[in-house]
């Protein structure tokens, strides 16, 4: 928090204002995000290179190994909507599988064709609800060489924190937010809502659950509320003892 006041525009405004930092949405974020980069190291937005692969695939590795999945010597295809290389790393091959709802899905069927290679054997599909399903030729589409006909490869659903407010979550699932990224997962054995501890902290500000991401720094993501925070808060798994999202009564 004090790294954030001091380096980061949105926070400064926001401590100088109030004396505190309040709740961070989803809405907020998006308008203002180039007030969460650090001094000095914002960017227009048509040079801002994105986020770079590998820190999503740090964070995507520590969530399934949250949720009880192993990941070394296996691979791991992962529904998107944008195609990227596949990356080798973790003792992982991470690759894409192009979700149904991408807008180049028709393009890349006719350029790919509808090949026989994708998933099978000992290998992960992460996908959100709907998407994850065993992977078919009505499914899914590989982003690097057509439609996915193997059988045998596990599905692990993706679940946004409003989504576990509705329904509890499946054992083994991720903790996924669009605008956040993979936060934590739901072991098997207990059925908690396990935070990434290492990179993700959960407390209350009066009353609200707000989340810090302590390795983002483009952009600085300090008391973030995602949708459905008011039905969880910051607890200790009984079986476990690490740091979990409980329901409230």
């Amino acid at each position: 928090m004090r790294r954030a006041v001091s380096t980061v525009p949105h926070y400064r405004e926001r401590y100088a204002a109030t004396g505190t930092l309040p709740p961070l949405t989803r809405d907020e974020a998006e308008h203002r995000r180039h007030l969460l980069m650090p001094l000095g190291s914002s960017l227009l937005a048509r040079r801002d290179p994105g986020r770079p692969v590998t820190e999503h695939l740090a964070e995507l590795r520590d969530a399934l190994r949250t949720a009880g999945h192993r990941t070394g010597g296996r691979e791991v295809y992962e529904v998107s909507t944008a195609l990227r290389e596949p990356v080798r790393a973790y003792g992982t091959d991470w690759r894409v599988l192009l979700a149904p709802t991408a807008d180049a899905l028709p393009h890349v069927v006719e350029r790919y064709g509808t090949g026989d290679r994708g998933p099978g054997g000992d290998t992960l599909v992460v996908g959100d609800a709907g998407h994850s399903r065993g992977p078919g030729r009505d499914a899914l589409v590989v982003g690097d060489a057509g439609q996915p006909q193997g059988t045998g490869a596990a599905t692990v659903e993706r679940v946004t924190l409003a989504a576990a407010a509705r329904t509890l979550p499946a054992p083994g699932s991720l903790w996924y937010e669009p605008w956040l990224g993979h936060l934590g997962g739901v072991p098997a054995d207990c059925g908690e809502l396990h935070l990434s501890a290492d990179r993700v902290h959960a407390r209350l500000l009066d009353g609200t659950t707000v989340l810090t991401l302590l390795r983002r720094r483009r952009p600085t993501l300090v008391h973030v509320r995602p949708e459905g925070a008011g039905s969880f808060a910051p607890a200790s798994c009984p079986r476990h003892g690490v740091p979990i999202l409980g329901r409230t009564p």
